[in-house]
């Protein structure tokens, strides 16, 4: 009798255990293209080089030589949730990045998003770690490219706002501007109340005085066919260059079913004191074609760097397929055109249009 009770007791602690259900899943993209460009040297994003926290990740169209090169960033990601029961729920995601045709590692190992969360069904997620700033998601959702390859357009985001963590820097586009990522974050996500979901967050600089801190909201709207948002990220700190910089965007989609079209277009602050005014805006569309998908976006910077008498013009324009294998592989073909009105270009040789193109494979897991 008493080794009946105590093997229920056991079995009933194992059960209580096991009531806080929990997942990991392991998940990834490797990608890779054969990619050459004219050489122009217009300010144009679409090439991915080794991710790093130092370096843009996607920077200008290239050089004439050949390359075998990826379009969306390879990655290896792991992300876990557990029920704590009554509404509560813990989640984590850890994203390694990496080129395939090297294999080169990213640097710093978790240069894509490394955050542990907590959630509540009825008041939204708490997080802490390294993830994409809240007026980020506004870019991403927006660009019929996505932010990949040489067709993308969110690059000029990161033109305009800096680069994930540091600054441009030497291309004639300001610098020291809110980040599309935020390390050391801290960040709230709503529910979803009725379609409607708002992010707000803040890149701590931990005391330093050479760091600067980035902080952002975004408020976006997502149901039925209809998608619209706007954002605002702001960095401040001692840098002179860059205290009190910041952008507002807004972004709007709509899918008609045949086709999904898109609009974008960001305002930024930049330079000593804010001076220098930049705009972006992008009007883009995709559409479902045969086993695949149709892309097609144009876009126009007008870049206001400090100090400068007139205003920079770069236009581009982009369109590529995605030929769907399975739900898992796809061909891709991107071409992408860009001229500005520059007499010198953005690497201080004389002004040449980029044209590039890209031939890929891509499969994710």
């Amino acid at each position: 009798m008493k080794k009946s009770l105590l093997a229920l007791a056991v079995l009933g602690a194992f059960a209580g255990a096991a009531s806080a259900q929990s997942s990991v899943t392991i998940y990834g993209v490797v990608d890779l293209a054969v990619q050459k460009s004219n050489g122009g040297n217009t300010y144009s994003p679409g090439v991915c080089e080794v991710p790093s926290a130092t370096t843009n990740t996607c920077g200008p169209l290239g050089t004439k030589a050949w390359k075998l090169q990826q379009s969306t960033a390879s990655r290896l990601g792991f992300r876990g949730t557990e029920d704590l029961g009554g509404g509560l729920s813990a989640q984590f995601q850890i994203e390694h990045r990496f080129t395939p045709d090297d294999g080169a590692a990213g640097s710093p190992f978790w240069a894509g998003r490394s955050y542990v969360q907590l959630t509540s069904a009825a008041a939204g997620s708490v997080y802490l770690g390294r993830e994409y700033a809240p007026f980020f998601w506004l870019a991403a959702k927006s660009d019929p490219f996505g932010p990949d390859g040489v067709g993308q357009f969110t690059g000029f985001v990161y033109g305009l706002a800096g680069t994930h963590e540091t600054n441009m820097g030497g291309d004639g586009l300001p610098d020291g501007n809110p980040a599309g990522r935020h390390t050391n974050g801290i960040g709230y996500k709503s529910p979803n109340l009725g379609g409607l979901t708002v992010n707000a967050a803040v890149g701590l600089g931990e005391g330093s005085t050479t760091l600067n801190r980035d902080a952002g909201i975004n408020v976006e709207y997502s149901g039925g066919p209809i998608y619209a948002g706007i954002g605002y990220g702001k960095k401040t700190g001692t840098n002179a260059n860059s205290d009190g910089n910041s952008l507002v965007n807004l972004a709007a989609a709509y899918d008609f079913g045949v086709a999904k079209l898109m609009g974008y277009y960001i305002r930024t602050k930049t330079g000593v004191n804010s001076e220098g005014t930049n705009k972006f805006f992008l009007i883009g569309a995709t559409a479902p074609l045969g086993p695949g998908l149709l892309k097609v976006g144009f876009g126009q910077l007008t870049a206001e760097p400090v100090g400068a008498t007139e205003e920079t013009k770069v236009k581009k324009f982009a369109i590529g397929y995605n030929y769907n294998l399975s739900k898992r592989t796809n061909l891709y073909l991107d071409l992408s055109t860009a001229n500005d009105d520059l007499e010198v270009g953005f690497d201080g040789n004389n002004s040449k249009n980029s044209t590039a193109y890209a031939f890929g494979l891509r499969h994710t897991f």
